[in-house]
């Protein structure tokens, strides 16, 4: 028996697996977050439903210094993947702010994503990829 797209949770839970999938085929499209180099993006504009994302290679030990705040609420995740499957160690639906220091504890790509509601976003964001033993 088929299961409808509006019973597994409707038209935003069809466009994350619509978005899952394009980010599975061209994998994480933006440049990566270069080390121990701040980085400071101001009124960063993401369209209705659309997202945005930045990206750093992370070795154990590594730490992610990030902070935003956006001027509508947004979806936030820093995933990586696990073969087919992304996997969010840190997730929050519907926040304007947001800080954390995410440690990684395996070598892989991990990469910071912001999704925008009916209405779009701006958003302020600071990132800085910390190399182990690096000092903040």
């Amino acid at each position: 028996m088929r299961r409808s797209a509006q019973r597994e949770g409707g038209p935003v839970t069809m466009r994350r697996a619509v978005a899952a999938v394009a980010l599975l085929a061209a994998g994480c499209a933006t440049e990566t977050i270069p080390p121990d180099v701040p980085k400071s993006v101001r009124e960063f504009a993401i369209a209705p439903y659309e997202i945005h994302e930045e990206c750093a290679d992370m070795a154990v030990g590594d730490r992610l210094d990030y902070r935003f705040e956006a001027q509508a609420p947004v979806a936030f995740h820093l995933y990586y993947r696990e073969g087919l499957a992304f996997v969010s160690p840190v997730s929050r639906e519907s926040v304007q702010e947001f800080a954390g220091v995410f440690a990684a504890k395996a070598g892989r790509r991990y990469c910071l994503q912001w999704e925008a509601g009916q209405r779009g976003a701006l958003i302020d964001y600071r990132l800085r990829l910390l190399r182990e033993g690096t000092a903040p």
